[in-house]
């Protein structure tokens, strides 16, 4: 029975990718945040699958997802995909428990830490996937790195864009760095869903995200299908270091490809994992 970890797995499309990859017969391993939404997707939604684990975790700290990937490590030797599917928008500056800026953290760090120290597990496997929920949000804009944490000016939503390209640059980086191995790298855009991405907000800017998804949104059913798609087709069997939508193979933004800020970025979030956490990364 093949093994997939997702990520963000309580709502929106990590749910609907839960349901639709655990009919497929995977052993589920279901990261959420909220305990109670995990007892009752595994005891409810899911109560006819053969096999669901599922582990309480905040992704925004990074000392709490270094202890989630050590934690699976142990119990789980051999890991078939990991879906990184876990994000938020965040309209004001905020700083989570550790001091990090919260885009910064959660839609990047999580991703990062959470794929390289699950690699030993993934390497087990002989058709092994690490899949990045991104989003065509990442054109038109560029990584500004004095600027990352939002420590000069903070903008919501351009910092949501640079965390989603940061997405792909991750994603393109870790395929170079694995090219030799049986581990696929890939990132999507899942369109524009109507989950409850963005309604953590407040006032203005969580009124425009709902009026915004009410117009104009696709469903969950639709937004996770190429997330599905890249995790379990045999299609995709081997393919690596590209970016989807529509379960078609896309071209991000120009300045996506550029391997020197790719490569810059993978440093210093390196040597901000090194510094603050004492996580080194071994590929």
């Amino acid at each position: 029975m093949k093994k997939i970890v997702i990520t963000g797995a309580t709502d929106g499309i990590g749910k609907i990718c839960a349901i639709e990859i655990g009919k497929l017969g995977y052993h589920l391993i279901l990261i959420g945040r909220n305990e109670g939404k995990l007892k009752d997707l595994r005891e409810n939604t899911l109560k006819d699958l053969p096999k669901v684990d599922s582990f309480t975790c905040d992704l925004s700290s990074v000392q709490d997802t270094i202890s989630l990937g050590q934690t699976l490590l142990k119990k789980y030797p051999h890991i078939d995909v990991l879906l990184n599917n876990a994000g938020a928008f965040f309209s004001e500056h905020e700083l989570t428990k550790e001091g990090i800026e919260s885009t910064f953290a959660l839609n990047h760090l999580n991703y990062f830490v959470l794929a390289t120290t699950l690699l030993p597990s993934l390497r087990a496997s002989e058709d092994a996937r690490i899949v990045n929920v991104a989003s065509r949000a990442h054109m038109g804009v560029e990584l500004e790195f004095q600027n990352l944490l939002g420590e000069r000016k903070y903008s919501g939503w351009k910092h949501y864009q640079r965390s989603k390209l940061m997405n792909i640059y991750f994603t393109y980086e870790l395929a170079e760095r694995l090219k030799s191995s049986h581990v696929a790298v890939n990132c999507l855009h899942p369109g524009f869903v109507k989950t409850k991405f963005g309604h953590n907000n407040k006032g203005l800017a969580k009124s425009l995200v709902q009026w915004g998804q009410n117009l104009f949104a696709i469903s969950e059913e639709d937004g996770a299908r190429t997330s599905i798609f890249l995790a379990t087709s045999s299609e995709v069997k081997n393919v690596t270091g590209k970016y989807y939508s529509n379960q078609k193979e896309k071209k991000s933004s120009d300045v996506s490809y550029d391997i020197a800020i790719r490569q810059k970025l993978w440093h210093f979030t390196e040597s901000t994992l090194k510094e603050k956490f004492n996580f080194a990364v071994s590929i």
